[in-house]
């Protein structure tokens, strides 16, 4: 019997726009839990296009960026979008982290309560996710970031995850 994962492994590439100062990194380069499902996702078949959550209990999303600075302080938001028929959202929080070397950091948001939506559709979450990577030597220096709700084990959908943007904060 042959194994098939069901989970999407992201190509992990991080496209600089201003030399060590903001990235972008689009959902091809993301890790998504039953990414490969196309119950689940509807994933992203050209290198800037978003990945589409039809439905998941378990949602976790997760990437990297080893572009950034040691010891320099960076800001991570999702780009992110909800579709007319989405579902759990309203009740349901969504949580985000970022990580470098043995620090990390969480946010709570609910999408559709707490977030700001801008004029196209989008949110650009959470505010203040930031974190100051680290400059040990005996650490990765990568910076992590996650998207998350896996804990109440409701259905969720309609979520259009457009891009991470990471950017160096003074």
């Amino acid at each position: 019997m042959e194994y098939s994962n069901s989970h999407y492994e992201g190509n992990h590439i991080s496209e600089e726009l201003e030399k060590g100062t903001v990235f972008k990194i689009y959902p091809a380069a993301f890790n998504i839990v039953w990414g490969k499902d196309e119950r689940y996702w509807k994933l992203p078949q050209e290198k800037e296009d978003p990945a589409t959550l039809v439905q998941v209990s378990w949602l976790e999303v997760t990437g990297w960026c080893d572009k950034v600075e040691k010891g320099t302080k960076y800001e991570v938001k999702f780009k992110v979008k909800l579709t007319p028929d989405s579902f759990g959202f309203n009740e349901l929080p969504l949580y985000f982290m970022v990580k470098s070397g043995s620090k990390n950091l969480w946010k709570k948001i609910y999408l559709t309560k707490d977030a700001n939506v801008e004029s196209n559709g989008s949110y650009l979450v959470p505010n203040n996710l930031t974190i100051t990577t680290t400059d040990s030597p005996y650490e990765d220096s990568k910076l992590c970031f996650g998207l998350y709700e896996v804990w109440s084990g409701k259905w969720k959908g309609g979520l259009i995850i457009q891009e991470v943007i990471i950017q160096k904060k003074d």
